[in-house]
């Protein structure tokens, strides 16, 4: 997501909450939080070549190998957990497995910030075409799994049944991507 600062405006103002990065990629979004103030920070990524690029960037914050859908990570850790753009591109029995967990790594009262693709009556032409163009150049599963992430409208009908409640918060790239706070319902 390009306007991290969106991201920011979501974050209670307390500098000192802890926030887990799942799927963390390059740790741009951990950086800018850092440049906003925040510092228990961390991520997780199961690619080490984009943790290897998350450590190169930034000496302060730590990130760890694993697997998003079953974290290290003991029950109610984080006051936020992130999802930024690492949904849209998997299977929906993956998508929910990253859900719940990021759900249950929620302290109470916490919730989960997430980003991803937002087709709808509010997403302008110039939005839905640059997107789209970017994941058919993606190609593969991970165009297959945007298209069947698209089909479903998007992260409010790929949230487990029954689980959370989600309330959108901002839209960027000429509204084709939304920002979501996701609480688990207690």
């Amino acid at each position: 997501m390009r306007d991290w600062q969106a991201f920011v405006r979501a974050l209670p103002e307390d500098g000192n909450i802890r926030i887990l990065d799942l799927c963390c990629g390059t740790g741009d979004q951990l950086r800018a939080f850092e440049r906003a103030g925040y510092v228990e920070l961390r991520g997780l990524d199961l690619d080490p070549g984009m943790l290897a690029v998350a450590k190169r960037r930034s000496g302060t914050i730590p990130f760890d190998e694993g697997d998003a859908a079953r974290t290290p990570y003991p029950d109610a850790s984080f006051d936020i957990v992130i999802l930024s753009l690492a949904l849209h591109d998997k299977e929906q029995s993956l998508r929910e497995a990253i859900l719940t967990e990021a759900g249950r790594l929620l302290k109470p009262e916490a919730y989960i910030l997430a980003a991803d693709f937002a087709f709808d009556e509010r997403t302008r032409f110039m939005g839905r075409f640059l997107i789209t163009a970017v994941e058919r150049f993606a190609g593969g599963e991970h165009y297959e799994n945007f298209k069947d992430y698209i089909r479903r409208g998007g992260m409010k009908n790929i949230l487990p049944r029954g689980v959370f409640d989600i309330e959108e918060t901002a839209r960027v790239l000429n509204a084709g991507i939304a920002l979501w706070k996701i609480k688990r319902r207690r």
